[in-house]
Formats: C-alpha cells, structure tokens, sequence
C-alpha cells in the first residue's frame, strides 16, 4: 500500500486561531471511514469535503487540503497536525475494519421543523425548547422520534451504496420504504411500557406506604440512616462497603447497625434482612 497522507513541509502552515495546511496526497476517498469514527462529523458532496470534530478541535478536510481551529499559536497547531495525520494514517491503514459511512450531511429548515412540533416547551424529547430540538433535529444531531407529538412522515426513503470492486462509491439507489408494520409495532410496545411504568409507580407507591407502615408499627421506629443502613445490609453490603457509600466510619456503621437489632429485636443480619425483605424495604 502506498504512503498515507501527510501534510506538505511546513511553510504551508498558518496559525493564528486557524490553521490551514496542504496535504500531500487526495484524501477524497477516505471521508467516509472519517464519517464513521469522529465526532459530529458532516460529509458534504458537491463540492466535496468533510467537517468534523477530532482532539476537542474542529477540522475541515477538503480532498487536498484541510483546516483546523481553534489554536493557541504556531507550536499548538504544529502538535496538532502531527496528532491529526497520525490519526488519518491509521484510518489510511485500517480502512477494512472500518464500516464506511456514505451518509451525506444536510441542514434542513429549522423554520419548517418548528411548524411539525407542539411548540410548547414540554420537554418530553429532552430538550429544554422546541426551538433546540429543531436546532438539533435539523443539524441531525437527534432523530424525529424523541418528539411524541411529532405527525408520522408521509414518506420514506432508504439510500443504499453502489460500490465498484475495490468498494469506492460509483452511485446510491434510493428506494422507498412502507415503515407503517414498524411504527405501528414501536407504537405499540411503547403503550405497553408506558402501562408497565404507571404500574410500577402505583407499585412502588403501595410498597412505600407498607414500609412506612411497617415502621410506624416498631416500638422505636428506625431513623432515615438506619433504614439506609438496613437496606444495604439486606443487600449483602459489608460494614466497610456501607461506611463507604454512605460516607460515614465503619465505628458508626456498626453502632447504627446495633440501634437496627435492638429496634427490630432480632440478633443477626441474616433476621434483620429477612425483615427487611418481608416489610418491603428492599
């Protein structure tokens, strides 16, 4: 295999924030094994280039030359170039274990995307506006299904690869694709998990209540730190594990420990899990 890219001698090189530099070879055909492995990467087609994140910096690599930001000074830059083409060089190396990713990037209307949402701020995607879902939706940083309200696509499309014999890209076949079987389905076992959910809430609230219950009925009912003592004991925790996670001594886990037996009036750690398992406290 011939040599992998490296960038020209260094009078090429600007830094200032920005650095800019040649390559000595085209690196067009290496985009989408980069698209596979780096962060927030963008493949673009006409003309061809790819922007992606690498080592917290953004890079631009068109198939000759290539961009980076942002810098210190010179020496910075100079670092990074040499992090940058090694890393390059590894893709240019292991490229058959890499699956290429021949996804092109297009930013779409934010203006259109707000007119498919509630536009209410919910927050049931887990983003604070709809205003940044769109954002992000239209960056496709995120997928149109976080969005419960979101109206289902009319149409969908599927773009495979047609590669020649050394697996370059010669063309894509788009065919549509009837998803209904498989909104349905994912509509469905959503519902389910949702009735699941409320069930384990309403669970969780009686299983509360009996333990609440169940303390108030003890001579001396346990404190908030003793029931946190007990339900880690009951799951097996050592006294040095327990003084560990609670961030207290192993002196004191032992002395709560000892206030648990007599409140509970058993005499082992075997019978105060067995009470705690029984009054539902685990």
């Amino acid at each position: 295999m011939g040599r992998g890219p490296a960038t020209r001698p260094a009078d090429t090189l600007t830094a200032c924030m920005m650095a800019g530099f040649d390559l000595s070879m085209n690196i067009e055909s290496l985009f989408p094994y980069i698209n596979a492995v780096t962060k927030k990467a963008e493949m673009f087609e006409n003309p061809p280039y790819i922007r992606f994140e690498f080592d917290h910096t953004l890079c631009v690599l068109h198939p000759d030359k290539g961009f980076a930001s942002p810098f210190d000074d010179n020496v910075d830059a100079r670092d990074f170039m040499m992090r940058l083409m090694a890393f390059l060089n590894d893709i240019y190396y292991g490229k058959e274990r890499i699956t290429p990713k021949y996804k092109l990037f297009s930013q779409a209307d934010i203006t259109l995307i707000l007119k498919l949402l509630p536009r209410t701020n919910c927050n049931d995607c887990g983003f604070t506006t709809c205003m940044a879902f769109a954002a992000m939706l239209g960056r496709q940083q995120t997928i149109p299904a976080r969005c419960p309200h979101i109206s289902r696509p009319v149409q969908e499309k599927a773009v495979f690869p047609i590669m020649d014999k050394d697996g370059k890209l010669l063309s894509t076949l788009t065919l549509n694709v009837d998803n209904t079987k498989n909104i349905n389905d994912l509509d469905s076992a959503r519902q389910y998990i949702e009735t699941l959910q409320n069930k384990i809430e309403q669970l969780s609230g009686m299983k509360k209540d009996l333990r609440d219950e169940a303390n108030r009925q003890l001579q001396t009912p346990l404190s908030q730190r003793e029931i946190d003592v007990l339900q880690m004991l009951a799951l097996g925790s050592t006294n040095a594990e327990i003084g560990l996670l609670l961030y207290i001594s192993p002196h004191t886990v032992k002395s709560h420990i000892n206030h648990i037996f007599n409140k509970l009036g058993v005499n082992s750690r075997t019978q105060a899990s067995v009470w705690a398992t029984q009054h539902h406290f685990v």
